[in-house]
């Protein structure tokens, strides 16, 4: 890359001139400063005659001179004794052609370019407008402005790069130090010598710029620290103009840019501009907004053209909605995860076995809850059961129910107990299935051994088989246990004609199914 576009890190002193500065590293015969060059000032270039230096810079030498006809000052760009390369004389005629395509007050305008003999050789030159007046930021400055003057004067700014933007100009090395402002308050936009054309006729210069970084660090642009000139376009000096704005308004750039190439480009790629309102409260909403907007890494998400920063501003000052809108919460979360990778997914980790945590204790509750349910049935289960035992079948044969003479078995017991409300309920009574049966067969072994069986129906003896004692109540030696085989045999033949009477006869059941 030529020296004479070695990036600028941080901010540079500020000049009267469309260059103000000139890069180091000169080659040997090159005037070293500007006390060396005004002391060997020619008398004329071409058809000019030089009145004072102006300025000089990586590109060229600039003087102030004057024009023979018609007669006016203008100021004459001449490039530098010993830098006369091919690619010096590329740029210089792409600024000449550039200037000569544009016609806006808020550009400086060319008058007329050639090559001149010189005691240096042949040198090309052209001569352009003449500006009386300072930096940007020195104006702004110097003059106190406002808040308001400063967006009124940047809007300004915004339609003389719009008007370039339309001839299928795009600057590049927009910034403060290029933008000359006069007496009247009219900025000027200089220094298109590495501004490149939008149209298909740039296609050379896209080839020869590949790789090389164009322009002020500083004011570049995420897609244009790149190097590769075919991601340029007319949103890179959109955000050029909101660092300009943003060190308008407050007094610094958005980034601090360190001394080192690689770190530059990570912090203009990666690094988020610090808040405006976080500098000054009174720039909190649309101002921030809109400098924010201009300053998104994705140039997609930035104003498409000047002419809408321009509109945006004006806007603002006449009190009307802006177009800009500040970024959703899920974008900033997304440039947040981008930015902090390691942290984003460690805290994902963590929540992830938080909510695997939460998940398996309440697996764990459920569980001990349908537990607690289960045994809790079970209970209510048992004491239906063993109060349906004691209340109702048991009681149909005691002694007390049996002895008086009118007392007859109750029909109903078997069809009463499985009515709703009116015994175990039924859902109940039927879960328990195996330990019922259990219950079932500790009291066959106990009527079987103890020959209860006798004087039952047969369908109940016929489960002891045919090796059951045979002592009945009379036989019995013990008059107690006498007396609950008793009761066992009349509750036992409760059982059996509820059983009957609540059966349905054949005939009932053909008259319920009908012809």
């Amino acid at each position: 890359m030529p020296e004479h576009d070695a990036p600028t890190f941080g901010s540079e002193p500020h000049s009267s001139s469309d260059e103000p500065t000139r890069a180091s590293g000169a080659p040997p015969g090159a005037p070293s400063s500007l006390t060396d060059t005004a002391q060997s000032l020619p008398a004329r270039i071409g058809p000019y005659r030089i009145l004072r230096l102006l300025g000089e810079g990586g590109m060229g030498v600039v003087y102030e001179a004057e024009q023979a006809s018609p007669r006016r000052t203008v100021a004459l760009k001449v490039i530098r004794a010993g830098y006369a390369t091919g690619e010096m004389l590329r740029r210089f005629q792409n600024e000449a052609l550039a200037l000569g395509r544009l016609q806006h007050p808020g550009i400086g305008q060319i008058y007329d370019a050639g090559t001149a003999d010189t005691p240096f050789g042949r040198q090309p030159y052209f001569a352009m407008e003449l500006v009386n007046g300072q930096s940007l930021l020195e104006y702004c400055d110097t003059h106190r402005l406002s808040v308001r003057q400063r967006l009124e004067l940047i809007a300004t700014i915004c339609d003389a790069v719009q008007h370039a933007h339309q001839r299928a100009l795009i600057h590049r090395d927009l910034k403060p130090a290029n933008i000359l402002v006069d007496e009247s308050g009219q900025p000027h936009i200089l220094d298109f010598g590495v501004a490149r054309l939008t149209d298909s006729d740039a296609h050379a210069t896209r080839q020869t710029d590949m790789g090389q970084l164009i322009g002020t660090l500083a004011y570049m642009s995420p897609e244009q620290v790149l190097g590769d000139p075919a991601e340029i376009d007319t949103r890179s000096d959109v955000y050029a103009l909101g660092i300009i704005l943003y060190e308008v308004l407050a007094g610094k750039l958005p980034y601090a840019i360190g001394h080192q190439l690689t770190e530059a480009v990570r912090t203009i790629r990666e690094e988020e501009p610090a808040a405006l309102r976080a500098i000054n409260r009174a720039y909190r909403g649309d101002v921030d907004t809109i400098v924010g907007k201009t300053l998104e890494k994705d140039k997609t998400r930035r104003y498409a053209s000047a002419a809408e920063l321009a509109a945006d501003l004006r806007r603002h000052l006449r009190d009307e909605p802006i177009m800009a809108r500040p970024p959703s919460a899920s974008y900033l979360l997304q440039k947040f995860a981008r930015r902090n990778t390691a942290l984003v997914v460690g805290a994902g980790a963590v929540l992830v076995v938080l909510v695997l945590g939460v998940v398996t204790s309440t697996w764990l509750a459920v569980q001990a809850l349908r537990a607690e349910a289960k045994a809790t049935q079970q209970s209510a289960i048992a004491e239906a059961v063993n109060d349906f035992l004691q209340n109702d079948l048991l009681a149909q044969a005691s002694a007390n129910n049996q002895s008086g003479p009118s007392a007859k078995p109750d029909p109903e017991l078997k069809v009463r107990s499985a009515e709703p409300g009116r015994g175990p309920d039924r859902r109940k009574v039927q879960q328990p299935t195996r330990s019922g049966g259990r219950d079932q067969e500790n009291h066959r072994d106990y009527v079987c051994r103890s020959g209860a069986v006798r004087g039952v129906p047969e369908a109940v003896g016929a489960r002891c088989g045919p090796g059951a004692p045979g002592v009945g109540p009379g036989e019995s030696k013990d008059p107690q246990h006498a007396e609950r085989l008793g009761t066992y045999r009349l509750a036992s033949r409760q059982v059996f004609r509820g059983r009957d009477a609540a059966r349905p006869s054949p005939g009932d059941r053909t008259a319920r199914s009908g012809p």
